[in-house]
């Protein structure tokens, strides 16, 4: 499903990728995030309880997520939306939950017919079922190939859907001599956090910042697509309670960053 959100951000949940048209730049989710902007988008307004939002997006889907979990994604999905310039698309419900803002416009996006079809009138949205969908019988052996290849398709799908949530797309950088964990929003090897500690060393130096035990520090950096940008950075500096739960967040955006 693809939506247009605040008439300049298109969202399409199949691939969990965000694109800004006016300068091209494609940003792409991780499941969760995915998930999560989904279920606001398709919400109507409603309001939407944490422990529904919890259900949704991770228990049904096998895994478990706590509410600094949740916090934790809501803040990656804003933070994404506002690099497009979409600042209050989701409200927050204290003691309840969160909504969907509804003085920001949000639309279905139809698929475009094929080409040279002539498009059918416009009708209601509505969900495909079995019931729906007719086709000649195919015959027997040419049907088991098909079902073959899509159960082979399925498998590795599933495979490649299990390990990015396995992983939540996140790697914590742990530096026992300064205390300052860091959690980079991508799934790296071992190799890259060299050149991730280089890049987020510089950042703190630029802004002279200071991040110790009492911190923790969450980093992304997203390849822009478009001939304008190089890259955008984002710098969270986080200040942790006596509960090792996050208390507030200083933010830090880059464009068109430099190698130090």
């Amino acid at each position: 499903m693809k939506y247009l959100i605040d008439n300049e951000i298109e969202f399409n949940s199949d691939d969990g990728t965000l694109h800004y048209p006016a300068s091209q730049d494609v940003i792409k989710l991780t499941l969760p995030a995915a998930r999560l902007l989904e279920e606001f988008l398709s919400s109507e307004g409603r309001d939407l309880t944490r422990e529904y939002l919890l259900e949704t997006v991770w228990d049904k889907h096998g895994l478990h997520a706590s509410g600094n979990n949740l916090n934790q994604y809501v803040s990656i999905v804003r933070r994404n939306l506002a690099l497009f310039e979409c600042h209050e698309l989701i409200i927050t419900l204290p003691k309840v939950g969160f909504k969907l803002n509804p003085a920001v416009s949000v639309q279905r996006l139809e698929a475009p017919p094929p080409a040279g079809r002539v498009p059918a009138s416009p009708s209601p949205l509505r969900m495909q079922t079995p019931d729906s969908i007719s086709a000649p019988v195919k015959p027997a052996r040419r049907a088991l190939f098909i079902l073959l290849c899509l159960l082979v398709l399925v498998s590795l799908s599933f495979g490649a859907w299990k390990y990015d949530d396995a992983t939540n797309g996140m790697t914590e950088i742990k530096q026992p001599d300064t205390g300052c964990d860091i959690i980079f929003l991508k799934d790296i090897s071992d190799d890259a956090k060299t050149a991730v500690l280089e890049r987020v060393s510089h950042t703190l130096k630029t802004n002279n910042l200071t991040c110790n035990k009492t911190n923790v520090l969450i980093y992304n950096s997203e390849l822009s697509y478009s001939s304008q940008n190089n890259a955008r950075t984002l710098l969270s500096l986080c200040t942790r309670g006596n509960n090792n739960e996050i208390i507030s967040c200083d933010n830090f955006y880059h464009y068109k960053w430099i190698k130090p």
